[in-house]
């Protein structure tokens, strides 16, 4: 509880009686000529808060009592009622009744004897907790003299929660624990509970109940697990129903970019067919491996507005990427980021590949946006060229010129590339395969025709050709025994995926080999 005594003092002369602020009515000498009191100052605070407690002090004069130069007698003097410096009593007059009131709330009301040395200090407690708020008149008479003055009794105030410190550090790396401090201080007069938010940038959000008594405060302590915002300041708020405070923290993002979400623009009006799920399907690739390769978290965010991109795909012949490679033909082009991204990055694919080819080209041209280089892992789609031994599995187109496969072809097609799946491939040992429905999803095609002429004008056999979409290509199986179409499968595909090419699918091979293959 707090204690607060104020001092106004406010002096009436005998001379001057009923002039000035003080409010006074002093008696003058008695029918007899007695000393009459006059009360010369009443101090006390100007208000109290609701529990504090002050005191009010009247000092009072007899007019022709002996009085020592200061006014009062030497010694000690005190009075157990809380008076001072009085001295004896004057034995001719008769005692002074004495009365202090606050309102119609009596504080003192007494007989005193008249001190010796005509000076007396009258006193009396005041405790704002026995009041009503407002204001209130003390009154303070000694005899016939009175006097007043004003004192403002102030209304508790309501539980008010205030923050008055944060401390975070000033850096956090992403993906990094973030401890957040606060002090938190009840101002108000009465006790209280309130709910304190603590949280971070767009990040995460603490709750805490707080509950203080009037005036006292306690610290908060908030830890957020792996925060994962972009780089950059980012405010600390804590919040309580009454008050805001914020701080800033910055975060270190390990993305060359400065954040996690890029914003990419599709131009695709050169493409004759919706590839937006080609387009998810490839940075999908990425926002799943993205650590594992990059080294640092991405996802994608697509948008119409070119201007916001960080990162604009486009779809549009390739003539020449970087140096010249002879009669290369282009799957994909694309900036390669080296230090610092540029505004925006961008990669251009060929419109006219296939869905398959066109996944495996968006990834690799945005490995390259990213900053990975030809060779890097992942080495089959990061490989600078784009065949067989760099598909995940290899999607298999198989169709017939007219009417439907036969199921000893297409048996006969399957047995040939399980070969390779048990097979070192170049590059890898991995190799995977599977039918799809259409040249569309299709990386390579194999075409059964029964009476073709596209591969020799006269007699069966088998020929690579150009597919239904750029880069791809077609084996094409004319005229042919079911009983070699494994072979001839095998024989277009074993050059591409193996080191050596067995002499058994080479075109030494005898009938009787093609019929056994493979064995």
């Amino acid at each position: 509880m707090r204690r607060t005594t104020a001092v106004l003092a406010l002096v009436v002369l005998v001379a001057l009686a009923g002039c000035g602020g003080l409010g006074s009515d002093a008696a003058g000498p008695g029918a007899a000529g007695a000393p009459s009191p006059s009360i010369e100052s009443v101090s006390a605070p100007e208000s109290l808060g609701h529990d504090e407690r002050g005191t009010v002090e009247a000092t009072v004069r007899w007019e022709g009592l002996a009085a020592d130069g200061d006014g009062s007698e030497s010694g000690d003097g005190s009075e157990e009622d809380g008076s001072a410096g009085e001295g004896g009593s004057n034995a001719t007059l008769d005692p002074v009744r004495i009365t202090v009131r606050v309102g119609d709330r009596t504080l003192r009301d007494e007989n005193r004897s008249v001190p010796a040395n005509g000076s007396m200090t009258v006193t009396a407690g005041v405790d704002a907790a026995t009041l009503d708020p407002g204001e209130y008149e003390i009154g303070v008479t000694v005899g016939e003299a009175s006097a007043t003055r004003r004192i403002a009794i102030e209304e508790a105030r309501a539980a008010t929660f205030a923050v008055s410190e944060i401390e975070t550090p000033e850096e956090v790396a992403y993906g990094e624990d973030l401890t957040v401090a606060a002090t938190v201080t009840n101002v108000g007069d009465l006790a209280g509970n309130q709910t304190v938010g603590i949280r971070y940038g767009n990040g995460g959000t603490a709750n805490r109940t707080v509950a203080l008594d009037g005036g006292a405060e306690t610290r908060l302590s908030v830890t957020f697990a792996d925060v994962r915002l972009d780089g950059g300041s980012h405010p600390v708020v804590v919040a309580t129903a009454n008050r805001t405070r914020e701080r800033s923290v910055t975060l270190t993002h390990p993305s060359p970019y400065g954040k996690t979400t890029l914003r990419l623009h599709v131009d695709d009006d050169a493409v004759d067919r919706n590839v937006s799920g080609v387009v998810a399907a490839a940075t999908g690739y990425w926002e799943r491996t993205d650590e594992r390769y990059l080294g640092y978290p991405v996802a994608y965010e697509r948008v119409s507005d070119e201007d916001r991109a960080d990162i604009v795909l486009r779809f549009d012949r390739v003539e020449r990427c970087g140096v010249e490679d002879g009669d290369a033909r282009y799957f994909g082009c694309a900036d390669l980021l080296e230090d610092e991204p540029r505004t925006p990055m961008t990669a251009t694919v060929e419109p006219n590949i296939s869905d398959a080819e066109m996944n495996a080209t968006i990834i690799h041209e945005l490995g390259h946006v990213q900053g990975l280089e030809h060779g890097e892992e992942p080495a089959d789609l990061m490989a600078p060229t784009s065949n067989l031994t760099t598909h995940r599995p290899v999607t298999v187109h198989l169709r017939a010129e007219s009417g439907d496969v036969p199921r000893r072809v297409e048996d006969e097609v399957a047995e040939a590339l399980d070969y390779f799946a048990s097979r070192d491939i170049v590059g890898d040992d991995d190799f995977r395969w599977e039918f799809v429905d259409g040249a569309r999803e299709a990386h390579v095609q194999v075409t059964y025709d029964d009476r073709g002429d596209v591969c020799f004008a006269d007699g069966g056999g088998s020929c690579t050709v150009d597919g239904e979409y750029y880069g791809q290509e077609d084996v094409r199986l004319e005229e042919l025994d079911d009983e070699v179409v494994a072979w001839h499968v095998g024989a277009s595909f074993a050059p591409v995926l193996l080191e050596e090419v067995p002499p058994e699918l080479t075109g030494e091979a005898d009938r009787r080999e093609r019929e056994e293959w493979p064995a």
